[in-house]
C-alpha cells in the first residue's frame, strides 16, 4: 500500500535484525569507515600528515562514502510496515522535539565542561584569551568542528546503534559496549604517530585515545537513546571537540594568567 504521510517517499519501515547481523554490520561499518581513509594510498597519495588540507579533503570524501554505505545498510535491512517509523526517524534525522533535544544535550554537555568554561571566562576577563576563537588552520578547524562530528556520529551512533537496538540488545549493553566500535576505529592513528615518535609513546597515546573515545561514545550513545536526535549528538560532539581537554598548566606555571586564582 501507499506510505503514510509521515513516511513520505521513504515510506514507513520497521527494523529488526539478529544479534549476528548487528555485530557483522557493526564490523562492516567500522571497517569501511577506517579502510576508506587509507584507500588513497593505493593511488599514490602518502597522506603522512593528517592536518594537511589535501589529506583532510580526501578523507572528507572517504567518510562521506562511509556515511552513504552505513545508511544503505540500514535502508537495506529495514522492512516496509505501515504505522511504524520512517527511515529518517530510524536514523535520528527526524524526531518529535528537535529543538528541545539539541538544547538539553548541549546544556548537559556544557555542565560537564563547567570548570573549563569558567576558566576560559576568567582568561577573557584577564585579557589572556578571546571570548570566541577557532584555533588552527581553516581545514583543521572544519574537520574538528564539522566533518568529524557529522561523519562519526552518523556512522557510529545513528547507524551502528540502530543495528544494536534492532537486534534487541539491552539499552545498558548498547550504551556500554557499542562505543568500543567507535573507539577501536581510532587505533589506526598509531600508524601516523609512529612516524613522529617512538613506538611506546605512540602506543600509550593510542590507548589513552581509545579510553576517552570509549567514554565519550557512551555519553553520546546515551544522549541519542534519550533524545532520538542525531543532530543533538553531532552538536554535542562538536562542542566537546572545541573545548578539548582542560588546561591545568596554571597549577604549576607561575607565569600563567590564572596562577593567582588557584586554590
Amino acid at each position: 500500500g501507499e506510505a503514510g504521510p509521515r513516511g513520505g517517499v521513504l515510506g514507513m519501515v520497521t527494523f529488526r535484525v539478529s544479534a549476528l547481523t548487528a555485530l557483522l554490520g557493526s564490523a562492516m561499518m567500522g571497517s569501511v569507515f577506517v579502510g576508506s581513509l587509507h584507500l588513497w594510498k593505493l593511488i599514490g597519495y602518502r597522506d603522512t600528515n593528517r592536518d594537511e588540507a589535501g589529506t583532510i579533503q580526501r578523507r572528507f570524501v572517504s567518510v562521506l562514502f562511509a556515511c552513504v554505505f552505513s545508511a544503505a545498510v540500514i535502508a537495506g535491512l529495514a522492512q516496509q510496515q505501515a504505522d511504524s517509523d520512517s527511515l529518517l526517524e530510524l536514523l535520528g534525522l527526524r524526531c518529535a522535539e528537535p529543538g528541545r533535544a539539541i538544547i538539553s544535550s548541549l546544556a548537559l554537555t556544557a555542565v560537564l565542561f563547567l570548570g573549563p568554561i569558567v576558566q576560559h571566562l576568567v582568561d577573557v576577563s584577564e585579557d589572556a584569551a578571546y571570548l570566541v576563537s577557532l584555533p588552527g588552520p581553516k581545514w583543521v578547524t572544519l574537520r574538528n568542528h564539522v566533518l568529524a562530528p557529522v561523519a562519526e556520529e552518523f556512522v557510529f551512533r545513528a547507524c551502528l546503534v540502530r543495528l544494536w537496538v534492532g537486534a534487541g540488545f539491552p539499552p545498558g549493553a548498547i550504551i556500554v559496549f557499542s562505543p568500543f566500535c567507535f573507539a577501536l576505529a581510532h587505533v589506526h592513528h598509531f600508524l601516523e604517530l609512529i612516524r613522529r615518535q617512538d613506538r611506546k609513546t605512540a602506543l600509550l597515546q593510542v590507548i589513552f585515545q581509545v579510553f576517552y573515545t570509549s567514554l565519550f561514545g557512551m555519553y553520546s550513545t546515551l544522549l541519542l537513546m534519550r533524545t532520538g536526535s542525531t543532530a543533538a549528538v553531532i552538536l554535542a560532539h562538536s562542542f566537546c571537540n572545541h573545548q578539548g581537554f582542560p588546561d591545568l598548566s596554571f597549577l604549576e606555571n607561575e607565569h600563567h594568567p590564572l596562577w593567582r586564582h588557584r586554590a
